[in-house]
């Protein structure tokens, strides 16, 4: 009985974390003409190091740090139909831009434009505020542990899912 309750509340935690950020993120860029989705996709290629539009032409046939859609759904565990809408709303919005795979012409492959990489100071600045309030009373200490279990929570959620795929 313990660990049930246990489970859910850690669930029911994990999910209302997940809930409340993207609320503070949805109110959060709402001046910007973005949503929470689009923020999300926005923070992972400028955390991954994305190339800007001009670097793209200058290298054109090197992937390496270039981001496909079935990546970005993958990372962000959103559906197919959500990224696409996403990336398709950024790209009209001067975000990020598309060009065909070279690795593989039925993909396409995500760079950040210049709007895109300056928009890295909103971005930072959003982040440094949510992570102030939700960590307040927070040591280093803990905050150090928390992350490494959580890191191996997410790590054991992935092996779980994958076994039960099969």
């Amino acid at each position: 009985m313990q660990q049930n309750t246990l489970q859910r509340g850690l669930g029911h935690n994990i999910m209302a974390f997940d809930k409340y950020f993207r609320i503070y993120l949805k109110n959060s860029l709402k001046d910007h003409d973005l949503n929470a989705a689009e923020g999300m996709v926005l923070l992972s290629l400028l955390e991954n190091g994305r190339k800007t539009e001009a670097e793209i032409f200058n290298n054109i046939h090197t992937a390496e740090s270039e981001i496909t859609q079935d990546q970005l759904v993958q990372e962000l565990h959103y559906d197919k139909s959500v990224m696409t809408r996403t990336m398709q709303s950024l790209e009209g919005k001067g975000y990020v831009i598309r060009s065909v795979n070279p690795k593989d012409s039925r993909s396409f492959i995500f760079n950040l434009t210049e709007t895109g990489l300056e928009f890295n100071e909103v971005l930072m600045t959003i982040m440094i505020k949510w992570n102030a309030a939700v960590l307040d009373g927070f040591t280093p200490e803990e905050i150090n542990s928390m992350n490494d279990m959580l890191a191996r929570l997410a790590q054991n959620a992935k092996a779980a899912g994958s076994r039960e795929r099969k």
